[in-house]
């Protein structure tokens, strides 16, 4: 088995999907269920293979026959779409491979049984020098969960490498639907809410340095996630050093830190985050009192 090249995972409260690169695999204990279902079941350690819908840039594999119209196909091309537009990538190296299993106890079994170190979570992105895979199952949150992690394999299946809170920033903001008005996230704005009155104190700088997942907050996931809203929909200037960026690292794995590129290009940038992030904050159609719909689900 090929060594996975790419991890990530959220951390309080825990993800319901992760990411998985070289280097930062770690033992923990898979849950133990806490109830047995009379009817014996019996799992496969194969993946998904009995269908497939292949396009010129990913390959879906299922158990289950893949109809025209699917809504999970639909979600993987509009992100696709949405992706490639707004930032602007060059060509796909790589296809993604998709592989949705037909229900959650299949799909657990083949994690658990492939990736042994991994905790359970609904979605993965793996990431090898054989392929660039993402691992979900049909459930409630498949369309979101697909979004998010097809995002990482579309990054890297283009780009050389991606920085953390980068990789974590565009897949935050592409997991929420292209139908969503201008892709706010109620779970990062009620986190920002509640950051801005403990007194946050936001730092890209502080976020580069950052190159270890276990050591990522929801806070941080948040930030990101501001980051990448800030520089796509603030100014055509901010913009466009987030694509030069991103063409840098298409060609090369040492692409320099990003915050200096910000300050040549933007000299107000401090300024103008903290004046869009209350912007943000006040389009939130909540309270910091108010809990959300849609926060990020746990580990089931």
């Amino acid at each position: 088995m090929d060594a996975p090249h790419h991890q990530c995972q959220q951390q309080h409260p825990l993800p319901a999907y992760a990411t998985l690169c070289l280097g930062l695999l770690f033992a923990v204990s898979l849950l133990s269920p806490g109830c047995r279902t009379t009817r014996s079941q019996t799992f496969s350690s194969e993946r998904p293979q009995s269908h497939t819908w292949a396009t010129d840039h990913f390959i879906v594999h299922s158990d289950d026959p893949l109809l025209p119209g699917d809504p999970l196909i639909q979600a993987l091309q509009d992100v696709r779409n949405q992706l490639v537009s707004l930032l602007q990538l060059p060509a796909q190296r790589d296809l993604v491979h998709v592989y949705l299993f037909s229900d959650e106890a299949s799909y657990r079994w083949y994690m658990q049984s492939t990736w042994r170190d991994l905790p359970p979570r609904r979605a993965y992105f793996v990431g090898t020098t054989r392929e660039l895979a993402v691992y979900s199952f049909r459930g409630q949150h498949a369309a979101e969960d697909l979004r998010h992690e097809f995002s990482h394999g579309l990054l890297h299946a283009s780009l050389q490498s991606v920085p953390l809170w980068l990789d974590e920033g565009l897949a935050e903001y592409f997991e929420i639907s292209s139908s969503a008005d201008t892709q706010l996230s109620p779970p990062h704005l009620q986190e920002l809410t509640e950051a801005r009155a403990d007194g946050w104190n936001p730092g890209l700088y502080r976020l580069e340095q950052i190159t270890d997942f276990r050591t990522l907050s929801q806070r941080d996931y948040a930030e990101s996630w501001a980051w990448v809203h800030f520089l796509l929909h603030s100014t055509p200037e901010s913009r466009q050093v987030l694509l030069d960026y991103l063409q840098t690292l298409a060609t090369t794995r040492t692409p320099g830190k990003f915050l200096n590129k910000l300050e040549a290009a933007v000299p107000s940038w401090a300024l103008d985050f903290e004046n869009y992030t209350d912007q943000l904050i006040a389009s939130a159609p909540f309270t910091a009192s108010e809990p959300t719909a849609g926060q990020p689900p746990g580990t089931p």
